[in-house]
């Protein structure tokens, strides 16, 4: 029972987060919003850190968490993007598909991928194809459909190459390679706002709300973890992919957005391949 609640603590952080950051970033700066809540997330973490006065990892731990803070930074610029010019009922199931990325890695180093990873994936792309799909008539939620679903098609790609570097950094020890991993998303966004002179600035009295997203997504991290060590991981990892649920149910609550019943259907394939996706064994 802990496992199971844990991991659909998971699911609630990381699905608010979804909704709260791109709602965020539409009133305020984009880096702003990104930056705050990840800096504080480093600063928990580094705390929790020294208070467990934790060994360093190895080399190769550390490299494999900062590769994982890259692949995160590029995640969450494209997926904030993508929120920024389309509906989140469209690109939170497509970014779900983040699962396939480690497993992708996986064939090519030799693993069997297996009757239920396989379905998983043609689920996961065919409900990709039916919620991409241009419908008739205005497109759901206003904005760019195409140039939304190549963002959360990019995040996807930069979320997938988190997952699949979390998993060697964590031997080293799960918070730091959360902290690591923040660190190195940290750096990357540094290097982006720096090099596009991207604004920064926000009310002081804005940088409570900042912080949230990056919060829940460091809650979600360490609930995550947690469960794992609790729990059986197969039950954990489903639990803990329903997160894309929790973010097109706010959007159907507050922001008004509806699908077409292929888009319904395309988005329940794309949550159930990306879930059996993440099934181990």
């Amino acid at each position: 029972m802990l496992a199971a609640g844990l991991a659909l603590l998971t699911s609630i952080c990381y699905g608010v987060s979804n909704f709260v950051g791109p709602a965020l970033s539409r009133d305020l700066p984009f880096y702003s919003v990104l930056i705050a809540g990840q800096f504080v997330a480093f600063c928990v973490s580094g705390v929790l850190v020294a208070a467990g006065d934790v060994p360093l990892p190895e080399t190769t731990e550390l490299a494999a968490a900062g590769a994982a803070g890259l692949g995160n930074a590029w995640g969450l610029i494209a997926f904030y993007r993508a929120a920024a010019v389309g509906p989140l009922s469209v690109i939170t199931p497509i970014g779900s598909l983040a699962a396939s990325v480690p497993v992708a890695a996986g064939v090519a180093a030799g693993e069997a991928l297996g009757v239920v990873k396989g379905a998983g994936l043609v689920l996961a792309l065919g409900g990709v194809a039916l919620v991409a799909r241009r419908q008739g008539g205005p497109p759901t939620g206003g904005g760019d459909r195409r140039a939304a679903v190549a963002w959360a098609l990019s995040s996807t790609l930069g979320f997938g190459l988190f997952l699949t570097f979390m998993a060697p950094a964590s031997e080293g020890g799960v918070l730091w390679a959360v902290m690591l991993s923040r660190g190195g998303l940290l750096v990357a966004l540094a290097v982006v706002v720096w090099t596009s002179r991207a604004p920064l600035r926000a009310p002081l009295r804005t940088l409570p709300r900042l912080a949230v997203p990056g919060v829940l997504l460091f809650a979600g991290t360490l609930a995550y973890s947690a469960a794992t060590r609790e729990g059986d991981l197969s039950v954990v990892s489903v639990l803990g992919c329903l997160f894309p649920l929790v973010t097109v149910g706010l959007a159907f609550a507050f922001l008004g957005e509806r699908l077409s019943r292929s888009q319904l259907l395309g988005a329940a394939g794309a949550l159930i391949g990306s879930v059996l996706l993440s099934l181990r064994g």
